[in-house]
């Protein structure tokens, strides 16, 4: 039941900041117009649904900086979700990496949230999609 309570908060306050956005964009307001419905507001709140990444074959490294030398600040466990950095997600380019020893080699790295904090993620490693 605590969770069900989180949820309906976490949505209130996503449904409260679309209908903010809204009226704080002309453009944005031009386009909805005065007979916004309840349905067209969960809509647009779905579009800011966090991406993330999960893992279900092996434990992935987080790290400080998008390279494999930079500091390890933790490991996604087998199974586990991690989210985006920002709703979305965005990706920048890296050290080198390998997911497994026989896989081609990668440079493009996931920022994530990793304990309130900006980490990175090895993209290749993870697959990546919403996560609630």
């Amino acid at each position: 039941m605590h969770k069900a309570r989180k949820f309906a908060r976490l949505a209130a306050v996503g449904v409260a900041s679309v209908g903010l956005v809204v009226t704080m964009n002309s453009s944005a307001t031009a386009d909805v117009g005065t007979a916004a419905t309840a349905d067209a507001l969960t809509f647009s709140a779905a579009g800011w649904d966090w991406g993330g990444g999960s893992n279900d074959d092996r434990d992935v490294s987080i790290r400080e900086k998008p390279s494999t030398t930079s500091r390890k600040v933790g490991t996604l466990k087998k199974g586990k979700i991690v989210k985006c950095w920002v709703a979305g997600c965005s990706a920048v380019d890296g050290g080198s990496y390998k997911c497994t020893s026989t896989s081609p080699t990668e440079k493009r790295w996931h920022e994530v949230r990793w304990n309130g904090k900006k980490a990175y993620a090895a993209t290749s490693c993870l697959t990546w999609g919403r996560v609630a």
